[in-house]
């Protein structure tokens, strides 16, 4: 009897061993192809000098409330940005006055360039939800969130901020091109 079961062990041993160098060799040969037929569609002229960057983060509890079945939440802590630029594509030839050493030149109005959830930093920290609610309530608080990301950063003056980067940053640029006196105004 022990004969029989160290010669079943043996050859089980040999077995292991046998597949073990068998799977080893086999990758040996193994290929990984990838291959890609990229096109390009669109190339734009965007002409938007960035000027503001705001990261913002936002603490948020999204709750639906229902009558017949349980309520369902989730708790969020959201990551993202909002980006404050000058569209100078808009900058027509009229808006541009050149009078010996000085510069007169009438921006457009700063704009919200984007705004952005960064979900790799934004956080679901708890879901109470049912079948019924699934997945979607998470979706439908991600949308609330980018709703408020675009709301924050006009209320905390991004518009503003834009427009005093822009004179900071383009002032010392057109005076080093020669202008003695830059006056740079905005409807």
């Amino acid at each position: 009897m022990k004969t029989i079961l160290k010669l079943l062990l043996g050859i089980a041993i040999g077995i292991i061993i046998c597949l073990f160098f068998f799977l080893k060799t086999n990758n040996k040969g193994t290929q990984t192809v990838t291959s890609h037929q990229a096109t390009l569609e669109k190339v734009e002229a965007l002409g938007k000098l960035e000027l503001v960057r705001m990261n913002i983060k936002d603490v948020m509890e999204h709750k639906l409330i229902r009558q017949w079945l349980p309520n369902a939440s989730a708790l969020l802590i959201i990551s993202g940005e909002a980006v404050g630029c000058i569209d100078l594509q808009k900058v027509e030839a009229e808006d541009i006055v050149i009078q010996k050493d000085t510069l007169r030149i009438k921006l457009p109005a700063p704009e919200l360039c984007y705004f952005k959830i960064d979900h790799k930093n934004s956080k679901v920290y708890e879901t109470k939800f049912n079948y019924f609610t699934g997945i979607n309530l998470v979706e439908e608080a991600f949308k609330e969130a980018e709703k408020q990301l675009w709301e924050t950063a006009l209320e905390s003056g991004i518009l503003d901020r834009t427009k005093e980067n822009t004179i900071i940053i383009l002032k010392p640029f057109f005076e080093g091109l020669g202008f003695k006196q830059v006056e740079i105004s905005f409807p």
